[in-house]
């Protein structure tokens, strides 16, 4: 290995990935002779080793060409699409480059091949550069000045060089002036003619201001410097000013484009959008604090610093991608499709396959759903870990732009799906099969439970209807008992008019059996004819029926045979022992309104009652109407009452009093 194959191996690290290729990356220990670009593949013909090739970062023998390996190959020819190497020839002196359609260079030289793209930078000096554009002195179009050291090039608009002058010293300024364009350097002050022509020398002039020249004294009338004719008492004291930047070395404009000079390199902007940027990937020195200048010329971009004077073309723009494509992964393994996805995978994961000539830094960016923009090194695979389960929209963008202009997006769509177990549409349609359970045992149950309240209902109805059927034959065992008492007492006529009165309150009887409530102007209407009854049978009583008038007689409904029993016990433990003992007997009933519905309340001005137990045992019918109450309490689930008491307390001789809450509104 020579010396400048190990200086390249040694500096590789410091410029672009795969600039510099040498014996590491396979480049042939014998001496390259010949190069050539054959079908976007560069070929390497070498002295006694045959044929090589570049392939990516790596040259290695061309196996298509085997019968060539011991061969010098001193050129090539083509015949076809064959590409026909030749082993006779002249050799060719070091370096010689080869280039490719797309203007990237390859330039061999002895131990070593280095690759120039086309939008890296071109060094044209290594010594401090500055860069002056300025209007020609005829008016025409404008003129580059580019200093290198001492050397200073002027280019017309077209980038054709229209003077090199050397001077002796360092350059200071140059400017346009009252007295035209000037030039001030060590050596002496110079006007631009069509080339420099000296006016002459004495004081450096470090600025041009005007009609004043900045000299180490001070600031000076130009007219006088120039003439010789300046004394001290010209000078002014001078004013210094410095531009200074955060964190900005310099910065400067050309055209429309802002130049920002930093430790990182070049940031190149468009108003407030940041292009792209030229560092020493591009190809340009480490920048350090100093003052740097910019212009764009045409189709080439200069850039001077105090490090070398550098130019770029296509304006410095970096090249573009040529092609790029994602490749997906699922759990570490490549797949052809996202279609082809696993239920729940535990990672997901894309990198990029590209090709790319550029000296400039590849960058990339994804969004997910429209989201924000992620940053993303295209060099490295991005990964997704247990990604939910959903439908998804993936951009992604490659690109040399910082603000991807020049990017296509490309938009993949994919979904994860959630294992069997964590599907929404698996719980809803558990959800739903155990409602459907929860519902149908209800309504089984619910269904069961009203087969068995009709059962109750029906049983609760037979003994009401068992009870009543038991009242009517009690009613009328009493009023045959009667009418025999009359014809046993030879009273014929009181036995036909009590029949007749029984024959129409057995109708009624008869009528309000049929249903299972009757109105209260028929009670009333029975009630009426029962006394009348008892009157003929046993002598004249008191009897009187008061209905409150909020009561509609035809409207207010209860249950049938529910108040003759009541009146049945007044008369045969209040009336008629009255009667028996000389006394007034009196019976009264009043239907008063009630929250509930109907109070019923009979009084008798009889004995009162001895005990409980001999009331309710003396009184078969009231013992019946006792069981009928707590049915219709069960059935209606409602109120259904009945309360006796003494009015004066227990063994009086002042009455009884029965009160009975009948909830009529539930027999709607």
């Amino acid at each position: 290995m020579n010396l400048r194959t190990l200086a390249l191996f040694l500096l590789s690290p410091f410029f672009a990935q795969g600039q510099f290729l040498g014996p590491a990356e396979g480049f042939p220990t014998d001496p390259v002779l010949s190069a050539t670009w054959h079908q976007g593949t560069l070929y390497l013909g070498t002295q006694g080793s045959g044929l090589f090739l570049l392939e990516g970062q790596a040259i290695r023998p061309a196996s298509a060409y085997s019968q060539f390996e011991r061969s010098s190959i001193f050129g090539f020819t083509t015949q076809g699409d064959s590409l026909i190497p030749l082993t006779q020839g002249e050799l060719q002196s070091y370096p010689f480059e080869v280039q490719n359609p797309r203007g990237t260079s390859y330039i061999i030289s002895d131990g070593s091949l280095e690759i120039r793209f086309s939008d890296q930078a071109t060094r044209h000096s290594s010594e401090p550069s500055g860069i002056w554009r300025l209007p020609s002195p005829q008016g025409t179009d404008s003129l580059l000045f580019l200093r290198s050291g001492s050397t200073l090039d002027v280019l017309d608009a077209t980038g054709d060089r229209l003077d090199r002058t050397a001077f002796k010293g360092l350059i200071f300024d140059l400017s346009p002036t009252p007295y035209g364009l000037l030039l001030s350097t060590e050596s002496g002050y110079y006007q631009w003619r069509d080339h420099w022509h000296k006016l002459g020398s004495g004081l450096p002039i470090f600025a041009f201001r005007g009609p004043l020249a900045r000299t180490p004294l001070g600031d000076v009338p130009l007219g006088k410097l120039l003439g010789g004719t300046w004394t001290i008492e010209d000078v002014t004291p001078p004013v210094y000013s410095k531009e200074e930047y955060e964190e900005l070395y310099d910065v400067d404009t050309s055209g429309t484009q802002r130049f920002e000079f930093s430790s990182q390199g070049i940031r190149v902007l468009e108003g407030d959008h940041h292009l792209y940027t030229l560092d020493r990937r591009r190809g340009l020195p480490n920048m350090k604090p100093g003052n740097y200048d910019a212009a764009i010329l045409g189709d080439t971009l200069w850039i001077a610093t105090p490090s070398g004077l550098y130019s770029f073309s296509n304006q410095g723009a970096p090249n573009q991608v040529e092609r790029w494509s994602p490749v997906f992964t699922q759990d570490g393994l490549t797949m052809a499709s996202l279609e082809e996805l696993e239920v729940a995978p535990h990672s997901l994961g894309f990198y990029a396959t590209y090709s790319l000539e550029s000296s400039a830094e590849l960058l990339g960016r994804y969004r997910l759903n429209n989201g924000d923009w992620q940053r993303w090194d295209p060099t490295q695979p991005i990964l997704f870990k247990y990604p939910a389960a959903g439908l998804y929209t993936l951009d992604m963008q490659v690109d040399t732009w910082v603000n991807f202009a020049t990017a296509p997006t490309t938009t993949v769509k994919y979904r994860v799906l959630a294992p069997l177990y964590a599907r929404v549409w698996v719980w809803v349609l558990a959800i739903l099969v155990l409602a459907g359970l929860v519902i149908w045992r209800q309504r089984r149950a619910r269904i069961r439970a009203n087969e068995r309240l009709k059962l109750q209902e029906q049983l609760a109805e037979a003994e009401l209807a068992s009870k009543r059927g038991q009242m009517n034959p009690h009613f009328l065992f009493n009023a045959l008992d009667a009418i025999s008492n009359f014809i046993f007492k030879n009273q014929p006529k009181d036995a036909v008019l009590y029949m007749g009165k029984l024959a129409k309150l057995m109708r009624l009887t008869l009528d309000s059996t049929r249903s299972h409530f009757m109105v209260l102007a028929d009670e009333v209407d029975l009630l009426e004819q029962y006394a009348a009854l008892c009157q003929l049978r046993y002598g004249d009583f008191e009897w009187s029926i008061e209905v409150d008038d909020e009561l509609d007689l035809y409207d207010t409904k209860l249950p049938p045979m529910m108040l003759q029993p009541i009146v049945e016990n007044a008369v045969q433990h209040a009336v008629r022992p009255n009667l028996n003992t000389g006394k007034q007997a009196a019976v009264s009933l009043s239907f008063e309104a009630h929250e509930v519905g109907l109070k019923v309340v009979i009084t008798d001005n009889g004995p009162g009652m001895k005990s409980d137990a001999a009331q309710s045992s003396g009184s078969h019918g009231l013992s019946i109407l006792l069981e009928r109450l707590e049915l219709l309490a069960k059935k209606y689930e409602s109120r259904f009452e009945l309360t006796t008491q003494s009015t004066n307390g227990e063994g009086s001789n002042t009455g009884t009093c029965v009160s009975l809450i009948l909830e009529t509104n539930a027999l709607e």
